[in-house]
């Protein structure tokens, strides 16, 4: 298990974490935000989902994450 700093796109719904997958850089998974918002953005408000991308420390073994860590 590998400990390091990436950029991560999370779907919080009321609050909690549902989702989060890694990406190399902000443009990457700012691009992949814009194209989940575009095709399901319509349905985001009925469910209070929100995506968003931040830079986060986290636990990662073969490509996934395993744990948020900050």
């Amino acid at each position: 298990m590998v400990t390091e700093l990436t950029f991560v796109l999370l779907l919080v719904v009321s609050g909690a974490r549902l989702e989060f997958t890694p990406y190399d850089n902000l443009s990457e998974c700012l691009s992949t935000k814009r194209k989940i918002e575009r095709n399901v953005g319509r349905y985001q408000k009925d469910f209070n989902k929100r995506w968003t991308c931040k830079e986060m420390t986290v636990k990662m073994q073969d490509g996934a994450i395993v744990e948020i860590v900050k």
